[in-house]
């Protein structure tokens, strides 16, 4: 009787999971990052609606652009909304009634701080009561990473950010491993390990070993299986970092070949 319960049980639990799941059409994806044009959208003339400014930096502070166009057609267009495929771009429009022959402007503020890489941003421009967007606009930027390379560290340390926080070995193979690291304090640091709790299969040291503020650096971590004390499991428990030694381990694991 168990065993029958189970198997129901499990064909249920499977049926819940594959009601979950929900495959998007790609005409619906299309939809969303390429709509359908208003019957309007021949009314408002663009000088441009695809703008490739110059590279920009991270620290290049907020970026303005500009889209010309001209209402060509015969009735008055009121700007409902306009709508972004990213925070990072807001747009407006200074002039929320155009009439027929009047020149206007779409105004996009860009944010590139956060956002390195090469990007498309989207802005649709809606007249008011419309749900297809009149017009459709471009703006594609390649945003250079600024000074502040914290984002390459995703994980938090107290006075550091690692890129990784855990390494393997092969057991019974000598190797060295590194973690990437830089320095978020305010003070210059000089790392080390609780050595009581370092097995004496592994050695620990940073590169440099004195690391300013903001600089970079690496630890390094040693196995020599000759040494004895190997475990599957060896936290690397790092001093000077201004929090509790569980939340300033290297994690070491040893793997079979």
């Amino acid at each position: 009787m168990w065993r029958a319960w189970h198997i129901l049980f499990l064909l249920f639990a499977g049926l819940i999971v594959q009601a979950q799941v929900v495959i998007v059409p790609r005409q619906t994806l299309d939809a969303v990052n390429s709509p359908a044009l208003s019957a309007q959208s021949t009314d408002l003339v663009f000088d441009e609606t695809l703008l490739t400014p110059e590279p920009l930096s991270e620290d290049g502070g907020i970026r303005e652009f500009s889209y010309g166009f001209e209402n060509v057609g015969r009735d008055t267009i009121t700007i409902g909304k306009i709508v972004t495929t990213c925070t990072c771009a807001r747009a407006m429009c200074p002039d929320k009634v155009i009439l027929p022959g009047q020149r206007s402007e779409i105004i996009v503020t860009y944010n590139p701080k956060g956002h390195p890489g090469r990007f498309e941003r989207k802005i649709f421009v809606y007249a008011d009561g419309d749900d297809a967007p009149i017009s459709a606009l471009r703006l594609a930027v390649e945003v250079e990473r600024g000074a502040d390379k914290t984002g390459l560290y995703p994980i938090g340390m107290g006075n550091i950010r690692v890129r990784r926080n855990s390494v393997d070995f092969i057991k019974g193979t000598k190797a060295v491993e590194t973690c990437a690291f830089i320095n978020v304090s305010d003070k210059t640091l000089i790392l080390d390990c609780d050595a009581f709790l370092l097995p004496s299969c592994l050695t620990f040291r940073t590169e440099p070993q004195v690391v300013s503020p903001g600089e970079e650096g690496r630890l390094v971590i040693s196995y020599d299986p000759s040494k004895g004390g190997e475990k599957q499991n060896m936290p690397v428990v790092i001093k000077g970092l201004g929090v509790p030694p569980t939340q300033a381990a290297i994690s070491v694991n040893m793997k079979e070949k």
